[in-house]
């Protein structure tokens, strides 16, 4: 059984303890993005920059949620892969862009900002906001259903909870946690519905695959880039066949979130 959270870790109260943090923070880890791209020898300076980026969204999540990772959890208190690779994406972006800005405006090369996105890129970085915006959209039909109640007794045996409680903490047909803090890695990749969510999604953990492959290989390709920054004009660009499957796997991952896993009824 879980235990409810003492009066001093819930949300509201975190909030309010880290409130002069996060002031510090917003402040800190800028002016430290900036130094890391300035100092640090050629390589590591971006991979500083994108320390820095990470530790001001764990900031965020800290102060926010109570969790440095409280900038994957969504509106039912889970671990979402959507915001997985959206996060991913922002940190290995910027900081490449940031990065060789910070180098251009150090080495004197004008215009400083005069840099060149691929294409590609900006297809990969589109695919990402349209599974993180799209998710709630397709979601939204099975918030006004009710799943089958042999399905949440078969649901509640496999999670050892009880049908009242996930009854009780569902949204509709979507399987919720009943707080922020019961939100764990795993929720990532189970189904999202009641039906479904004591079992592995398939789509999830193939997009999990494709988003672990294309940003480690981005973030190598721009370690390696920023090596020789004087020359530089231009971020890497993403072959076009790696976005083909990047936007399959999207799209199959959409696609599974249509489908009804719950046996559901409108309520």
């Amino acid at each position: 059984m879980a235990v409810a959270p003492r009066v001093s870790d819930t949300p509201a109260s975190v909030q309010q303890a880290n409130k002069p943090w996060l002031a510090y923070f917003t402040t800190a880890l800028p002016l430290a993005s900036v130094a890391a791209a300035w100092h640090l020898p050629a390589g590591w300076n971006f991979i500083g920059v994108a320390l820095a980026l990470t530790a001001f969204l764990a900031a965020l999540g800290v102060t926010i949620t109570g969790s440095p990772l409280g900038v994957l959890i969504n509106e039912r208190n889970l671990m979402s892969l959507s915001r997985l690779q959206a996060a991913t994406w922002t940190v290995i972006v910027l900081s490449g862009y940031l990065t060789l800005a910070i180098l251009r405006v150090r080495d004197g090369i004008s215009p400083p900002l005069d840099i060149a996105i691929p294409q590609e890129l900006w297809w990969a970085m589109g695919i990402s906001t349209t599974s993180l915006l799209g998710t709630p959209l397709l979601l939204t039909n099975k918030r006004s259903k009710t799943p089958d109640s042999r399905v949440v007794d078969n649901t509640a045996a496999q999670l050892a909870e009880s049908p009242e409680d996930i009854q009780s903490q569902s949204q509709g047909a979507l399987y919720a946690n009943k707080d922020i803090h019961d939100a764990r890695l795993a929720d990532m990749f189970q189904g999202d519905e009641v039906g479904n969510t004591a079992q592995l999604d398939l789509a999830k953990v193939q997009m999990f695959y494709f988003t672990v492959i294309a940003a480690v290989s981005y973030f190598v390709s721009l370690a390696t880039l920023l090596q020789k920054p004087g020359s530089v004009s231009s971020l890497p660009a993403l072959s076009q066949g790696f976005i083909a499957l990047l936007a399959i796997s999207h799209g199959g991952y959409l696609v599974s979130k249509t489908t009804d896993h719950s046996n559901s009824k409108p309520a």
